[in-house]
């Protein structure tokens, strides 16, 4: 399959993106609002792990001789038509891409809470994405 070095390569840096917000996540929310630092290596992390998983799905869409997805949500959506994620699991994580898309263009103000909340479903969902991926991969 080619692409298969790259999206090996994605998924280990996604794992040591996914192992370093593990890291640094603050035990509670007021550590995390007063940390700045922390608070931008968070935002920056989830970005990362996001963006990776949106690379793997173009690459996988390629290879099914797909055209990319028309956004980032659909990249999900589109995988699962293709049956690589199941449609409940990319119903599930597509909306990440709105947290991603608010991170990174600034679409509205930051809201702490929402980020600091979404840390542990960030770390599960693409924990099982990578899972699944590897699976596919492995299995073709």
């Amino acid at each position: 399959m080619p692409g298969m070095e790259a999206i090996v390569d994605k998924i280990i840096r996604m794992k040591e993106y996914i192992s370093q917000l593990k890291n640094i996540k603050p035990c509670t929310y007021n550590k995390y609002l007063n940390d700045v630092i922390t608070r931008y290596a968070v935002e920056r992390l989830m970005q990362l792990i996001i963006d990776l998983a949106l690379d793997i799905n173009n690459i996988l869409l390629a290879d099914k001789k797909r055209p990319p997805a028309s956004d980032f949500f659909n990249s999900f959506i589109d995988i699962a038509e293709e049956g690589i994620l199941e449609e409940t699991f990319a119903a599930c994580i597509a909306p990440s891409t709105g947290l991603r898309n608010r991170l990174v263009h600034d679409y509205e103000t930051v809201n702490n809470e929402i980020v600091y909340s979404s840390i542990d479903k960030m770390i599960g969902m693409y924990s099982d994405y990578m899972l699944k991926i590897n699976r596919y991969i492995q299995g073709r």
